[in-house]
């Protein structure tokens, strides 16, 4: 029977209001923040409710919780300062404080809306670093401040990382991860020896669940063909969250060892060129001399892009399917040549590219002046179907770094509440098992997620959040470390290129133009929760 909503009261804990006893420090503050008069603004399709206008006694308030907290802001490059510990320690074990995290938040954005220029962005910075350098402390929304990360989005500009490190990595050509029931080796020479007809796919990437898609649907077009599908580089077969959350006690969250501020690490080849022309060799003294292959073959490059250009001059017909941006692990120093190759292969006839979601080929089209068409995952190798038997019981997959999502959770969940949340590491991690639960909830760590798709084409309840502060992903590879296109291109007529980057949502302005091009928005059906 349906239970009247009335019946369950939800209440935000105390450490994210900080509105009860312990927090008196805060009170006067609280106060003057909810009574701040508001610009009356038009419906802001952020989310955003208005921001509180200058009022002297609320900055004066401001001004003294800043002066009276600096201790726990960042001192260095912590993942989290001693604020964002302090309210780890309250989700996770309990632990009472007076200190109130998004409090400090708030009177850091009115500080920065306010003061000097030279010192907003300093002060939006601190304000930002007390969610971790993931954000993953960030659910502002759910709490009664009224306001969001957006509010101090414009004045910081940007992404903050500790140090960004190159991962420089090598490629070498040898017999990878395929799948049919045999390898290219294994497959008889000429066709119709064994009876069978083949069709040789030969890939370059290196995330398997992008892998599967255009292999798929070859598989579905070829019914009468058996697909060898062979990939000559280890593919990335996804990933759980970056760590188990919580850490223990004594050390968390900054303990030795287990902190995700890993340096921003991004890999970059330093041997393209020469793995290329090694690949070129191996192929043609290999496979393309088989006759069979050479009627009934296709190339195929996935993530990344690059990889497209190991099969130019080889004149075979070649499928790109993309996820990632153009200059996605190409050394710096390439990028020039890069664009001009790509279009050279974009233009070529031979070529098939497609971009797995409008957005990236909004980035493509930015760096190179080339359209790309988009053809979203259908996810035909999904071989089960929403079955919901646990009724009760709804999936959270965690993003990258979960590091309070499950605890506030259950913080929020109240005695007796009928649904239960479960996520990706209480169960077996298959798709079988995910689709018996009643729903699925996703908080994204990327723009286009091949999770979302499969869900999707399970026919899933898939729920995700409305409020776009939700939408920004330092550690994403849609990021400015990215962004960069020629001259000819940055020289073009305002009228033609647009104002903003679809690779730098550097602000509020940019997130809100370019969300129109996620897929998470624009797919019938996805619920959005405020």
């Amino acid at each position: 029977a349906a239970v009247a909503e009335a019946e369950w009261r939800i209440d935000v804990p105390a450490f994210m209001d900080c509105g009860e006893e312990g927090h008196e420090d805060w009170a006067r503050f609280r106060e003057l923040w909810r009574a701040a008069p508001r610009q009356p603004l038009p419906e802001d399709p952020s989310g955003d409710p208005p921001f509180p206008l200058f009022e002297p006694l609320l900055a004066q308030e401001a001004q003294r919780l800043y002066e009276k907290w600096r201790g726990k802001l960042a001192t260095w490059n912590e993942d989290y300062p001693p604020g964002a510990a302090d309210f780890y320690h309250s989700c996770h074990f309990g632990e009472r404080t007076d200190y109130c995290l998004y409090g400090h938040m708030a009177a850091l954005a009115y500080l920065a809306r306010y003061v000097e220029p030279a010192q907003r962005h300093d002060i939006a910075r601190s304000a930002m670093r007390l969610i971790g350098w993931t954000h993953c402390l960030d659910y502002l929304e759910s709490s009664n401040w009224g306001f969001s990360l957006l509010a101090l989005w414009d004045e910081v500009g940007g992404y903050m990382y500790p140090q960004v490190t190159l991962l420089h990595q090598h490629l070498q050509i040898g017999e990878g991860a395929g799948s049919g029931p045999a390898l290219a080796g294994a497959a008889p020479a000429e066709a119709g020896e064994d009876g069978r007809r083949y069709f040789w796919i030969f890939e370059l990437g290196i995330h398997k669940a992008l892998s599967n898609e255009p292999v798929s649907m070859l598989e579905s077009v070829l019914p009468d063909h058996t697909i060898l599908h062979i990939n000559y580089v280890k593919p990335y077969e996804g990933r759980a969250e970056a760590f188990r959350h919580p850490f223990p006690q004594n050390c968390s969250p900054n303990c030795k060892y287990q902190q995700e501020s890993v340096p921003y690490t991004f890999p970059v080849f330093d041997d393209m060129a020469e793995s290329a022309r090694n690949f070129r060799e191996f192929m043609l003294r290999t496979e393309l001399r088989k006759p069979a292959v050479q009627k009934s073959s296709v190339f195929l490059c996935t993530n990344p892009i690059y990889y497209c250009s190991f099969f130019a001059g080889l004149n075979r017909t070649t499928i790109g399917y993309f996820g990632l941006p153009l200059m996605y692990m190409v050394p710096r120093d390439d990028w020039n040549a890069w664009v001009l190759d790509y279009v050279e292969l974009a233009q070529s006839p031979q070529n098939l590219f497609l971009a797995n979601n409008p957005l990236l080929a909004q980035q493509i089209l930015w760096q190179s002046g080339q359209h790309i068409r988009v053809v979203s995952p259908v996810s035909l190798y999904v071989e089960v179907s929403y079955y919901p038997t646990r009724t009760h019981d709804v999936l959270v997959p965690e993003p990258r770094e979960a590091c309070v999502l499950n605890c506030l959770l259950r913080r929020f969940t109240p005695d007796g509440y009928p649904l239960r949340f479960f996520q990706k590491a209480d169960t077996d991690r298959t798709l079988k098992t995910f689709s018996t639960f009643r729903s699925v909830v996703i908080y994204p760590h990327d723009y286009a997620l091949m999770t979302f798709y499969e869900f999707y084409a399970m026919a899933m309840p898939l729920f995700m959040p409305s409020h776009l502060s939700k939408y920004l992903f330092p550690y994403s590879a849609t990021v400015p470390l990215l962004d960069w296109a020629p001259a000819w291109l940055r020289a073009q007529d305002a009228e033609v290129r647009p104002s903003t980057s679809p690779l730098s949502l550097t602000s509020a302005a940019a997130l809100r133009h370019w969300s129109k091009y996620i897929d998470f928005f624009s797919f019938p059906g996805v619920q959005l929760f405020p």
